[in-house]
């Protein structure tokens, strides 16, 4: 079966058609689901729950667009969702003084090769809040108005918290480079 005919079929409650589904759609989505939680365990629990919602709602997909697209979306707000549930009383500091100022980046070979598995064992080092933040910017493309509105935060702390993290990874990185010299 090709993927419209796994989508139809799940929609008609086809449970070989699911787990089908899921099989096509699993590294896609615990890809996103690893980004965002703090281990493998947590991540493929929420991915679980996640992939139900995506069932749960396959009916009101639009064929006009790609079906990854309406998975991740989904699995996005599901995984935001989650977040809020666990840090419900979570005090959110609004810093008032943020220099919109980007820093440019200069790419070199080594960049290029940099290892993906490095990268997200750098983002669990960033405190929660400050990792789900830089990961819908970022890597998910949200803007700081929609992040703001997700995890119901002013647009400048949504900016604060990507900031800090792009600080603190090129620290831990600048870290990294110093080690490797001396190496």
């Amino acid at each position: 079966m090709n993927e419209a005919e796994i989508i139809q079929a799940c929609i008609k409650g086809d449970r070989r058609a699911q787990n089908a589904l899921y099989k096509l759609y699993f590294p896609l989505m615990s890809s996103i689901c690893l980004r965002y939680t703090k281990d493998k365990d947590e991540a493929i629990q929420k991915l679980n729950s996640g992939y139900f919602k995506i069932l749960k709602n396959i009916a009101q997909y639009d064929k006009r667009f790609a079906f990854a697209t309406y998975a991740r979306r989904i699995m996005v707000n599901h995984l935001i969702d989650e977040f809020r549930k666990e840090k419900r009383y979570l005090s959110i500091i609004e810093f008032k003084d943020y220099n919109e100022l980007e820093e440019t980046a200069a790419y070199n070979q080594a960049e290029l090769d940099f290892d993906v598995k490095y990268l997200l064992d750098l983002l669990k080092t960033l405190p929660e809040l400050t990792q789900k933040v830089f990961n819908l910017y970022a890597i998910d493309g949200y803007k700081h108005k929609e992040i703001a509105e997700l995890l119901k935060m002013s647009e400048g702390t949504s900016k604060w918290h990507v900031s800090d993290a792009r600080k603190k990874l090129k620290e831990l990185l600048d870290k990294q480079n110093k080690r490797t010299e001396i190496a």
